[in-house]
């Protein structure tokens, strides 16, 4: 049979009939493709339905956000939360893992759920129709030759020129750490413009950020949220519940004691940040000089 094939290319006659029968029919199989692809899309959502608890969106015409029950449709036993915004920007606070990141994945899913397949992780969801879009989850590109930074300031600018491209449709975006790349008073002073300018644009931001003095330099623009946690003996328990107003609590250096780090390393951090937190500068730095 090989020996025939070789002399008389059966196979690749047949292929090219094969072609030609695609050829002629290609309106029919891409209407099949299409009709499969939404059939599946069908049963996935009412897999989801029938599996998750959801709500239907409600879609209003101003530029404004409620969602109610909110959660995390990838998580076990998520804690849902509760969240208005009447068209002013969020600024998030709060200690390391107490929740700030989920809770903007979590929003963006339902405004990226509700605006596509109708059906969104929470009890209730009301808003307009936004342009989603995100700075989140980061990473260097060492092949493309660009730091963390880079492609950081690249993903805002991004956000930055959707905002201010004219479009009705306002745009709902996500920046987790912003400009964390970077050293702290350059990053705090571009932060206060870069956010600043988001939300005077046609704009919903929510942004997290360990700086609490943007907090105070955005508070005409942006509401404080924060998330919060409690240390017990040699353990950490967090809420994930969102409050209002900024945060009040640091944990990143008790969190070096419950992992076993060196008391004399502990005892001498929590006096520097003490210090620094009574008097604004740094014990026996003079930036002046430096």
């Amino acid at each position: 049979m090989d020996f025939l094939k070789m002399w008389f290319h059966f196979d690749l006659i047949k292929f090219n009939q094969m072609l030609l029968t695609v050829r002629s029919h290609i309106g029919e199989i891409d209407q099949i493709l299409t009709i499969l692809g939404k059939m599946e899309a069908m049963i996935a959502i009412g897999a989801y339905r029938k599996s998750h608890d959801y709500c239907i969106p409600e879609f209003t015409s101003q530029r404004a956000l409620k969602v109610e029950g909110a959660f995390h449709p990838l998580i076990e036993d998520p804690v849902s939360n509760d969240f208005v915004s009447e068209g002013k920007s969020i600024l998030i606070t709060g200690s390391n893992a107490s929740g700030k990141s989920t809770f903007l994945k979590t929003i963006a899913i339902c405004a990226i759920m509700a605006q596509t397949v109708h059906t969104c992780p929470a009890a209730s969801y009301s808003g307009c129709r936004f342009r989603i879009a995100s700075s989140m989850s980061l990473r260097d590109d060492v092949r493309g030759g660009s730091s963390y930074y880079m492609v950081e300031i690249r993903a805002l600018k991004r956000i930055m020129d959707l905002i201010s491209d004219g479009a009705e449709l306002p745009v709902l975006c996500f920046v987790d750490e912003v400009l964390r790349g970077t050293n702290t008073v350059e990053r705090i002073a571009a932060s206060t413009e870069i956010l600043k300018t988001m939300a005077e644009g046609n704009c919903i931001c929510f942004a997290a950020t360990h700086d609490i003095e943007l907090t105070h330099l955005l508070e005409a623009v942006y509401q404080n949220y924060h998330f919060e946690e409690q240390i017990e003996k040699d353990d950490i328990f967090f809420s994930y519940k969102i409050l209002k107003g900024r945060a009040s609590s640091r944990n990143a250096i008790k969190l070096l004691g419950i992992m076993g780090y060196e008391k004399e390393i502990i005892g001498e951090a929590e006096k520097l940040a003490e210090d620094f937190v009574k008097t604004g500068k740094w014990h026996g730095l003079d930036l002046q000089k430096a």
